[in-house]
């Protein structure tokens, strides 16, 4: 196909929704009954479509996006990194507060290639496997007690290494969660902690970081924020547990600080500069030899652990514990068998959604062409 021939984006739809959680879960001491998303869908001239989502995170998202995603319209699908340039503008100042949403359209500019050529993004990237590791997450509204019921099941289930989210500010309680995982687990069976961002010195994390050493933990996640680079390096020296850092970087220039001073990095394509954005991380990576998690969407990360063997596992937070509601609305859900998930055969990057069932779910919606 010639590139005047091939199908642009006529229209944008936009969708900001908040998805009720099943039930309630807690997270130290905050309790979360729902999740709030914006969703973007590109439709092309030839019906073709492409689709992405992110959490809003308190972020003025959806505005965002309502402001850079229109550069898209009257582009292909084929000049996805001429829009995230355009999108990205001449100048430094705008680039933080626009990426996520500059991630979005980027994503959806891919679903829509691969889409378009009938092929799973995986493949188009390369593929170098057909499955690939879940680390799942558990530890919302923990106990010692419920977290060794649940690392027990999962490991019954096939999942070697397990996500515990632990409080952070108390070492006592996060001790008691962490042994009691460590005292449940098989032999060749590993659980790691997400601290999320809750030390602001080494010493002041190292309490509970020895704890985590003590019981076997396989990597120590957000000790601190990922532009405190410095204090990343001086606890990863004083500790023998690899850090995994970086879901909230923007860009390759911070993953590349952080791939200095951390074994694992944590890359997200919806806040990272999207697709192109990860397919820079994952040569950085493999340039400094480091391996990469990425942050949460199982289903389009996935892709890119079957092109690469970099990604040595994706996170994902099981339907059961209910705290990624978003999950219900894919139309290309993970297979799962034995704690792997099996490359899709179907086109696309795992994005696409149930977009009617969710619009009773819409708090904001607009449409840009």
């Amino acid at each position: 196909m010639s590139l005047s021939a091939a199908p642009v984006v006529r229209r944008i739809e936009l969708m900001q929704n908040r998805i009720p959680l099943p039930a309630p879960v807690t997270l130290g001491r905050t309790e979360i009954a729902f999740r709030d998303y914006v969703s973007l869908r590109l439709v092309f001239s030839d019906g073709s479509e492409g689709v992405a989502s992110a959490f809003e995170r308190g972020m003025a998202l959806y505005d965002i996006a309502a402001r850079v995603a229109p550069l898209a319209l009257g582009r292909s699908a084929d000049m996805r990194a001429g829009v995230r340039e355009a999108m990205l503008g001449p100048a430094p100042a705008a680039r933080p507060v626009n990426i996520r949403a500059i991630s979005l359209v980027n994503i959806a500019l891919w679903d829509a290639f691969c889409r378009q050529g009938n092929r799973p993004l995986w493949a188009v990237l390369g593929g170098v496997r057909d499955a690939l590791p879940v680390m799942p997450v558990i530890g919302y509204g923990a106990t010692p007690g419920r977290i060794a019921a649940q690392c027990a099941e999962l490991a019954a289930r096939g999942f070697r290494t397990i996500k515990i989210m632990i409080d952070g500010t108390d070492p006592g309680v996060d001790a008691a969660l962490m042994r009691a995982a460590a005292a449940s687990l098989p032999a060749g069976h590993h659980f790691g902690i997400d601290a999320h961002w809750s030390w602001r010195t080494p010493a002041e994390a190292l309490p509970t970081c020895r704890i985590a050493e003590e019981c076997g933990a396989v990597f120590i996640e957000d000790p601190f924020t990922p532009g405190q680079w410095r204090s990343i390096a001086a606890l990863q020296a004083a500790i023998g547990v690899p850090l995994a850092v970086g879901e909230d970087v923007v860009d390759r220039h911070g993953f590349r600080d952080l791939a200095e001073v951390a074994p694992i990095l944590r890359p997200d394509a919806s806040a990272s500069g999207g697709i192109d954005g990860l397919i820079e991380v994952v040569a950085l990576a493999s340039t400094f030899d480091r391996s990469i998690i990425p942050h949460v969407f199982p289903v389009l990360h996935g892709h890119f652990g079957f092109a690469s063997r970099t990604v040595s596992a994706v996170e994902m937070i099981l339907p059961e514990v209910g705290a990624d509601p978003l999950d219900r609305y894919l139309t290309d859900p993970p297979v799962l068998a034995g704690g792997m998930m099996a490359a899709p055969a179907g086109p696309g990057a795992g994005t696409g959604l149930d977009w009617a069932g969710l619009l009773p779910l819409a708090t904001r919606m607009e449409t840009l062409q």
